[in-house]
């Protein structure tokens, strides 16, 4: 088998805000850490933990090689370790997990706050409300079989040792990487998600039934021809735009696609849906 399976379990140390959108003067956080977001954390930390390593060209070229070793799932919060809790089947997940902070700039010549800059910024908290620590889960597949691989030493060390989200530079974001979370070469596991999943012509496909819901971003529409759409879903849909590098970073603004959000459900009338994980953790129609 080319990919190996691994089960994360990170505790969250501090709160950590996972951009959303805007309303009023509230920047709301997604409910979970998508792929790309661990995507990006991860070949930062490779990126500044080995800089005189033979596979390290740099922030874009790290970034290529974790794109084709490593596959994504989402990261969701649990209070147990074991069980994520998702917000549709949790009636108080915005009680659990949700807390905001408010900030504004200073307008040191007034010697007051800066007119129009009080803001609110939402977050999943590290201690719910109840007292109980929470656990971020999620999935990670490692691809064995690419050339010039990110040695396993390499990118364990910094896995554990990961901040994600926003306001970093506040200390937000910051995780502890569980010991057990130890590899599994099973072509036929059961994902974080409860979803089955096998490997399939090189690529990871999960499997899901009717009813059942997604979690993560499923590919409703595209401009890009290489990759099919679903129809096998319905709930809310939202455009994936982002910024990517084009002569540095962050200088291309990118346009995915449109994507089904985490909680749709499967309506195939064939009883089950199949999709592959992109680089990011999307899936995409098998």
């Amino acid at each position: 088998m080319a990919w190996t399976h691994y089960k994360l379990k990170f505790r969250l140390l501090s709160p950590i805000h996972i951009g959303y959108r805007k309303v009023g003067n509230l920047m709301q956080t997604r409910q979970y850490v998508p792929g790309k977001n661990l995507w990006a954390a991860l070949t930062a930390r490779l990126t500044r933990d080995f800089p005189d390593i033979e596979w390290n060209n740099g922030y874009k070229e790290v970034g290529k090689r974790v794109e084709t070793q490593f596959r994504f799932g989402y990261l969701w919060p649990s209070l147990d370790g074991n069980e994520p809790c998702y917000s549709w089947d949790c009636e108080d997940f915005d009680y659990l997990f949700l807390d905001s902070y408010a900030s504004t700039a200073l307008d040191y010549s007034s010697h007051s706050a800066e007119e129009g800059s009080l803001h609110e910024t939402e977050f999943i908290v590290p201690v719910a409300r109840n007292g109980k620590p929470v656990y971020l889960l999620g999935d990670l597949w490692v691809n064995e079989e690419v050339e010039d691989k990110i040695d396993d030493e390499s990118w364990k060390g910094s896995m554990e040792n990961l901040q994600l989200g926003g306001e970093r530079s506040y200390g937000w974001g910051r995780l502890a990487l569980s010991p057990d979370c130890t590899g599994n070469n099973s072509g036929n596991g059961i994902t974080a998600a409860g979803h089955r999943w096998q490997e399939e012509g090189g690529e990871n496909v999960i499997t899901l039934n009717r009813g059942e819901k997604i979690t993560a971003h499923a590919l409703a529409s595209s401009e890009a021809g290489d990759r099919d759409p679903t129809n096998d879903i319905e709930g809310p849909v939202e455009p994936m735009v982002g910024r990517e590098w084009g002569a540095f970073a962050g200088q291309k603004v990118c346009y995915s696609g449109v994507y089904f959000m985490p909680g749709g459900k499967i309506r195939n009338a064939n009883d089950q849906a199949q999709f592959i994980i992109d680089p990011f953790g999307r899936w995409i129609s098998y």
